[in-house]
């Protein structure tokens, strides 16, 4: 089986369910008529289905056939998921739960980040801000800077389940921080609250790094309900329909 086809399918299946175009509780098409449509064969179906099982996107039973499971039973920390659900545009919960989670995590890693951090840490923390500004001044991806910047402190945290959680939560922020970013003077507005993190984490200061990642925060959340539905509104459905043969 080709590794090629059964990643462009597992892309196209999750894709497609996460688009909404099957509904929680309904079964997909059996494997030789979802082959027909994608041009592949029954093999690459049937492995592509069980990794969308181990997603927790779908259920395989003798009597009830391959059903999609409601979205609270989804990976939500899979950055595979978290990609097919922005696709097409989250909702707004989805957001508010992820802020939420933000609030939760993000304070008490910089707390320990700047109880812990190593000094290459404190380094590559001063060199992911400085990335970020100069992003700021050439119009370059600023969200990926930004969500480098977030990603060495999750690091510096060293707690072993943050860690783990970094590659799920870098999806997550990039989510967060596209949407937010939207406000085009958003991102000169925040920078000094980037650089006061990044100096507290550098002084060992924990009370001035949480208060300025909890107004980070605070700025994105106004920034998301002023900005999120003429973001969602123009992203296009990448996900393709039924009937698009686009393996073959």
């Amino acid at each position: 089986m080709s590794s090629s086809f059964h990643a462009s399918t597992v892309d196209w299946l999750g894709g497609w369910i996460a688009a909404g175009q099957v509904k929680p509780g309904q079964t997909i098409k059996v494997e030789a008529d979802l082959g027909e449509q994608l041009g592949v064969s029954r093999t690459v179906i049937r492995e592509a289905i069980k990794t969308l099982v181990a997603k927790g996107m779908l259920e395989v039973g003798p009597k009830v056939g391959t059903r999609v499971l409601p979205v609270r039973r989804w990976n939500l920390f899979d950055p595979q998921v978290v990609g097919w659900l922005s696709r097409s545009g989250l909702p707004e919960n989805f957001v508010d739960d992820l802020l939420d989670l933000r609030r939760t995590i993000e304070p008490m890693a910089v707390r320990w980040a700047c109880e812990r951090a190593t000094a290459e840490q404190v380094q590559a923390i001063r060199v992911a801000y400085h990335a970020l500004e100069r992003a700021v001044d050439s119009g370059a991806d600023y969200n990926r800077a930004d969500q480098f910047f977030h990603e060495c402190i999750l690091a510096a945290s060293h707690n072993q389940f943050i860690e783990q959680m970094v590659p799920a939560l870098g999806a997550l922020l990039a989510v967060s921080f596209e949407v937010s970013a939207a406000d085009p003077d958003e991102l000169r507005r925040t920078l000094p609250i980037h650089k006061d993190i990044a100096e507290a984490i550098a002084a060992r200061d924990a009370t001035r790094g949480v208060w300025a990642c909890m107004t980070l925060i605070d700025n994105a959340d106004l920034a998301i309900k002023r900005f999120y539905p003429n973001v969602m509104a123009g992203r296009p459905d990448n996900a393709g329909a039924p009937g698009d043969r686009r393996f073959q």
